[in-house]
Order: structure tokens, then sequence, then C-alpha cells
């Protein structure tokens, strides 16, 4: 990776902190629980430690390593072996000093399932337990909330091989592994995620590494028969999810247990066209409607569920299996926002929709184009239609590339995500204002980080990584997230 002068980037930091503002105290909402300003990461994507202390492969190991899939992507293989070395302590202390003078009071994080259960499902990793615990403790040490999510992508190789998601044995493995984790961390942390972004892994990570490794046909009826088997995975990761919400509750942990939903309005090419507007609606019911729709109505949405079964005929949620997700419902949304998505009616796409550009003149990033208001909407929509449920927003950042990441002189001057933190945020506290209830914040991501088929290519980091060396150098968006938080304290 790119390297810059060490000293002139020291220099930067110094200087930079020499601005910081103290860390913010916990301050209370209008309901009761203190407004949660955070950052976030995933095990994978910062950890490192590929092997040490007894951690198991996962699924993210042998792509990376041994069918080195960023090479079909950005022509070099990346790996998470060392990303940005957050499993050894006297690394993620510095970096828990640099959240604590950003002002955060919370950290999501993930835990990696294969380095608590190595094989997945058997004996218990004793040295993976004693390092979550211990950093658990040392953020709270230092006032900031941990909030855990229990999966977050990385599942052990040993159960990937036996299929992974499209095993109905998975919502066992989950079980079993969230119970270890309640367990070990039940008694500290007071927040969990049963898992993340479930429609990007089954519907767009797994298919393109399909894709890329086995090669699949690029036309509508293969796409359609792929996402029609997915559709399998993805009501048992639903059923999973909400047998640890109800074991959570079960064990009577004092806290609060949820779900992180990868959300992307969909927005009609022409507003103005029946067809167009039929083909975002259709999006919509894929990208967003569901895995909401089952959680929150107890039903998938149609006619999408009728044209999944159709396509596979082992797609046959059970009324008593639907029952279950909805009455095991998370006590709370996390919503993963980046950009919209735009589409345009066409016969010969999969689901009759294809992609569109978003509307002339909009900023677009790495993630998509940025419309704050689409947020808004959003936050708003949940407000009304799925029974104001409480909620975080556990994502949202963006990447923007060029001059947006150059190193000059000690400073990253990334004014583009800059302006689009400010922008994203007083999107989520106009909705917040408007009778949303958005407990917390956090953006994606405090580091730059491996961003998984794209390597280290991407940087969405509010501080910059020398992959070289580990050295960190908070960009300018680091100040401006600070100053918002300042600005804001109760949300």
């Amino acid at each position: 990776m790119r390297s810059f002068d060490r000293k002139a980037a020291r220099a930067g930091w110094l200087l930079a902190f020499g601005l910081c503002l103290g860390a913010a105290a916990p301050v209370t909402d209008r309901e009761g629980d203190a407004f949660l300003w955070g950052v976030s990461t995933s095990a994978y994507q910062v950890e490192g430690g590929y092997r040490q202390d007894g951690k198991g492969k996962s699924n993210w190991d042998v792509y990376t390593n041994d069918f080195q899939i960023t090479k079909a992507v950005i022509g070099e293989k990346e790996t998470g072996n060392i990303a940005d070395n957050l499993y050894d302590r006297k690394q993620y202390l510095e970096d828990i000093q640099l959240m604590k003078h950003l002002g955060v009071n919370a950290y999501r994080f993930s835990i990696a399932w294969s380095r608590i259960l190595p094989d997945g499902t058997g004996e218990v990793n004793l040295a993976g337990i004693a390092h979550y615990r211990q950093f658990i403790d040392d953020l709270l040490a230092n006032g900031i909330e941990p909030v855990v999510t229990i999966y977050h992508w990385d599942m052990p190789e040993k159960l990937a091989e036996r299929g992974g998601w499209a095993d109905p044995s998975s919502v066992d493995w989950f079980r079993r592994y969230a119970e270890v984790v309640f367990d070990a961390f039940g008694d500290r942390v007071k927040r969990f995620i049963t898992v993340n972004e479930p429609f990007v892994e089954l519907f767009m990570i797994e298919p393109s590494v399909h894709h890329i490794l086995e090669g699949v046909a690029d036309d509508r009826a293969d796409a359609l028969q792929v996402y029609a088997q997915q559709a399998v995975a993805a009501h048992h990761i639903l059923l999973a999810s909400a047998q640890a919400i109800h074991l959570y509750r079960e064990l009577g942990l004092k806290g609060e247990i949820g779900i992180s939903l990868n959300f992307t309005p969909t927005i009609p090419a022409d507003r103005s066209r029946v067809e167009d507007v039929e083909a975002a609606s259709m999006m919509d019911a894929l990208q967003n409607r569901w895995f909401l729709d089952a959680i929150f109505k107890g039903r998938y949405p149609q006619p999408l569920a009728s044209m999944q079964g159709n396509l596979n005929p082992d797609f046959v949620p059970t009324a008593a299996e639907l029952r279950f997700i909805s009455e095991n419902r998370p006590d709370f949304v996390g919503v993963n926002y980046y950009a919209p998505s735009y589409f345009k009616a066409d016969p010969a796409a999969p689901f009759g929709a294809d992609w569109a550009r978003a509307d002339p003149g909009t900023l677009e990033a790495f993630n998509g184009p940025v419309v704050p208001d689409e947020l808004y909407r959003l936050l708003m929509r949940l407000h009304s239609d799925y029974g104001d449920p409480i909620i975080y927003i556990t994502e949202n950042g963006a990447g923007f590339g060029g001059t947006d990441e150059d190193v000059v002189e000690g400073r990253v001057h990334d004014e583009l995500r800059g302006r689009y933190l400010r922008e994203h945020i007083a999107a989520a506290l106009k909705a917040r204002a408007a009778g949303a209830r958005l407990r917390g914040y956090f953006v994606w991501s405090l580091l730059d980080n491996f961003e998984w088929t794209t390597g280290y290519s991407h940087r969405l980091g509010i501080v910059h990584v020398d992959f070289d060396t580990q050295l960190r150098l908070p960009k300018e968006s680091f100040f401006e997230y600070q100053r918002l938080i300042a600005s804001h304290p109760r949300g």
C-alpha cells in the first residue's frame, strides 16, 4: 500500500490532537437512555491476528488467502491477515484514545465467530474469550460503551464447507454461538446486534464470490435462480437471529438486542413513468422489505415471495417459522445507510429492473450517490410503516478517493467526507425531531480498513491508516465529526 512521510504525518497527528475536544459525557435523551455517538468496525476488516491464539479459519480467510478473491476485482491479492492490527492490545489501546479524543461514547465492533469457536460449534477457545473480555473492559474503563455485533459475515470455514446459511442446521449453530457470547460478555455488554446486513452477504457478496470463482452466466434466468436459492439462506439467518433474541430474553439479560440491516431507498429513474415506478417498487421489496416485512409483519413481500417459491421449491417458509421471527423481533433496528439506488424498467433484467444513473448533478461516492434527504425519508418510513421502532444508525459514511484521501504535509483534507457526515447527521436529527425514535449514530468507519473484495483500495475511515507502518492519522472528517458531537450532545 502507498506510504507517506512518517515524520510529517506524526507531526500533523499531534498538531491535530491539540485541537481536540475532550470526550463527551453520556447524556440522556427524551426516552431515558444516553444518545450514542459512535464509530463502527467489524472483526475481519480491522483485527488481523489471522491465526493467533487458537483462532480457526473463517470463510473470508479462505476467500482472500486461498482463492485470492481481491485479484479479480483490484488486480492484487490482499487479505485481512493483519488489517489494522486491532487484535494487538498495544495498538487498540492507542485507538481507544483516538475514540476518546473524538468524543464518542460508544464503539460498535463485531466478534470473530472462529476466534471464539474455531470450528464453529465445538470447543470454546478461552484465549479468544479472554481477548474480547479485556477489550470490552478497556473500552468501559475509558467511558466508551461496547455495542457488539455477534456476526458480521465471517463464518467459520468448517461451517461454510457444510453449506453455511443454506444448511437448516445453521440456525442451531448460531444459537449455540450466541449462547457462548451471552455467557461470556452479557454481564458487561448492554447492546448486542445479532447479524449485520444479511441482504448484502447473501444476495450480493455470496453470489459475486460464486460468480468470480466458479463462473455464473450473466443472464436473467441464472440471476433469478441464484436469488431464489439465497432466499432459503436468508430465511435461515432470520430464524437464527430470532433464536438468539429469544435466548437473550430467556436468559434475562438486562439490555437491548437488535439487528443491523442495510437500507437502500429505490428511486425510479423517471418518476412519471409507471414502468420505472414498478421496477423501483420490486427492488424495494428485495433490498429493503424482504427482511423488514418478515420481522415486523410476519410475512415476506408479494409478489416477490411467490416468485422466489416458484423458482425454488425449497423456499417454503412455514407460518410457524414466520410467526416465530415476528414474535421474537429485535428491540431496535440498526440502520446501515449509505446511498439510494436508481432503477429503470428492463424486461431483460432480473426482476424487470435495471440500474440507472442518479439525477444529474448528484455527487457520487464509492458507495453510491450522495442524497442525505433519503436518510430522512427512510427513518420516517420506519417510524410510520413499521411500528415506530427504536433506531440506531449503525453505519453511515462514504469514500470518494482522489484528493479526498491525499496526505499533504501530514494532513488529510477529506472535505467531501466531512460534508457527507455533516449533511447526513442533519438529516438524521431532523427525523429525530419529527418523531423517529433515533437513539444513536455510528460513523462507518473509525479506520481505513479491509473493504472486502476491494481490499485496501477504498478508504472509508475518518482516520487514515498507513498499512505498512500502522500509523494513524486523523483526517479532517474526524474533526468535523468531533465538532458535530460537541454541538449536538443530546442528539
